[in-house]
């Protein structure tokens, strides 16, 4: 029972008797009123001061913004950020109803952290950005670290491995590794390699494909004469230095039977060469997808030198040409050799200039077995890599819906 004070019985004398009335000068009334304000302020700052200590030391940011379910904080616009992250985005958006924006690293405000449920970070390295993580975790969001490169083994030989071999993006990358809250990964291996180094808490799930960009194009089998040979990505001199003596020699051995095409890299050598057709690349990842289907190719390429950064790389080429109904070859890699069976979805070779060259040979010679491999790829890729089968994982994996 609750306890109540005892109530005093005021009597009528008490009552009837009035004070008298208190006459205040302009100085009495300017203390009265700064000591009303002192303890307002007092009790205001007091309150922030207890909502900081709540957030760890952050200061509780008031956003005008409107709440979002993801924001993602790229590094760079690149066709990783489309095939990874923002292409399953877009499509559960109109599915779920997920609202999502996308935000370069210079871009990010704080508002925009507090405004998100889930912090999506995209190949991230730079010191900056870590900070947007550290002030992720300090208003107790969810964070995800989206990588599918292992940039602590890439050696500085190229312009692009000086930029991830610098000491202090190097840091930060190990920072990110062992700090965000989710590692999401497209490659079983690198996923094992963090695993066992730095974080626990690592997914794996490949990327997708989304076949509505590539059905509705009207695609024709072309009859032609020529064996039309084609590579689409990017520049990867290390990964070609078997392979161009390997095509010089098929196309010394079949002459003008044989062409060349080469679709976002050309290798030095076969610049102005009469059977090698180049096309530059740049575009965005839709795009390339209908111009990689449009070409038709009779077999595609997919060199990848045996290293340890390779290793940590996705099966985006057997992803790619499956799709596009291009029978490949590719390095006996621990990228390729799980999803491909020799002969029947792909075709492997090792990784030595003689490999190559018999490996291309037998394609040339087999027109059977490029058929073969045409249409068990279409099926494994549609069966595997699916754009429903990404969302789910990312549903299941990531947002736990």
């Amino acid at each position: 029972m609750a306890l109540r004070k005892k109530q005093r019985t005021r009597t009528r004398r008490h009552i009837q008797q009035k004070q008298p009335a208190v006459t205040l000068n302009a100085y009495q009334k300017g203390r009265i009123d700064g000591f009303q304000r002192g303890r307002e302020e007092g009790f205001l700052h007091g309150r922030t001061a207890a909502q900081v200590v709540s957030n760890h030391a952050v200061t509780v940011i008031e956003s005008d913004l409107p709440k979002t379910d993801v924001l993602v904080i790229a590094a760079g616009l690149i066709p990783s950020l489309e095939i990874g992250v923002l292409q399953p985005f877009s499509a559960l958006k109109k599915r779920e109803n997920l609202q999502y924006d996308m935000k370069l690293e210079h871009e990010v405000s704080k508002e925009m952290i507090a405004a998100a449920d889930t912090i999506v970070f995209v190949r991230n390295v730079e010191p900056s950005a870590y900070t947007l993580l550290e002030l992720a975790h300090q208003l107790r969001k969810r964070t995800v670290y989206v990588i599918d490169d292992n940039f602590l083994e890439i050696q500085p030989t190229t312009p692009v491995g000086q930029y991830y071999c610098d000491p202090a993006r190097k840091e930060t990358f190990i920072k990110f590794l062992r700090n965000a809250k989710t590692i999401k990964v497209d490659s079983p291996d690198l996923g094992t390699y963090i695993q066992e180094r730095f974080n626990r808490n690592v997914i794996y799930f490949p990327g997708s494909v989304d076949f509505d960009w590539l059905d509705q194009q009207r695609r024709v089998d072309r009859e032609r004469e020529q064996i039309v040979i084609g590579y689409a990505g990017g520049e990867k001199e290390e990964d070609f230095a078997p392979v161009i003596p390997a095509l010089n020699k098929i196309l010394d051995y079949y002459g003008g039977f044989v062409r060349l095409e080469f679709f976002g890299y050309l290798p030095q050598s076969f610049v102005n060469h009469p059977s090698v057709k180049y096309e530059g690349g740049g575009m965005e990842y839709k795009d390339f997808m209908k111009e990689l289907n449009r070409c038709n190719w009779d077999i595609g390429i997919a060199p990848l030198a045996n290293n340890s950064f390779n290793k940590g790389k996705t099966n985006n080429k057997f992803r790619e040409y499956g799709a596009c109904q291009i029978p490949g070859i590719y390095s006996k890699s621990p990228v390729y050799v799980p999803w491909v069976t020799q002969g029947e979805s792909g075709y492997l070779v090792e990784h030595t200039e003689k490999a190559w060259y018999e490996g291309i040979k037998a394609m040339i010679e087999d027109p059977p077995m490029r058929q073969r491999i045409k249409e068990n790829a279409g099926m494994a890729v549609r069966q595997h890599f699916s754009l429903n089968t990404c969302l789910d994982n990312w549903k299941r994996f990531i947002f736990k819906i």
